[in-house]
């Protein structure tokens, strides 16, 4: 009696042991999966952040060459009269230009601090 007790005790263990070990395997399995998944996925958005890093570094080259032209100018006309037609078409297009690079960076801050949040969440 003692020894089919024991053998089924032996025989239930061996079960609960097999059961456990496919167990422990699949989840494995299925967390490598999804592991390498998010590695995917996550040097994809790497991919796309750098590219368009790229893109707002040349914007911003752009911008500071023509920031740099407009500076030129508005230092030549604090030395000279500003009266005339010249002026005023000037002062013009120089507050078009000022206007439209207050947008453009505007948006390269949010865009920059948008990187800078996915940068912290991944770890770099």
């Amino acid at each position: 009696m003692g020894k089919q007790i024991f053998d089924r005790i032996k025989k239930i263990l061996c079960i609960f042991t097999l059961v456990f070990f496919v167990m422990s395997m699949t989840v494995a399995s299925v967390s490598a999966a999804s592991s390498e998944k998010d590695t995917k996925t996550w040097n994809n958005e790497k991919a796309q952040w750098n590219k368009e890093k790229t893109k707002w570094n040349k914007e911003k080259t752009k911008w500071n060459n023509e920031k740099t032209k407009w500076n030129k100018e508005k230092t030549q006309w604090d030395k000279e009269k500003k009266y005339g037609d010249n002026y005023k078409n000037w002062l013009k297009k120089y507050n078009s230009w000022l206007s439209k690079h207050k947008t453009w960076q505007q948006k390269q801050k949010t865009w920059e601090t948008n990187y800078m949040k996915w940068q912290k969440l991944h770890g770099n």
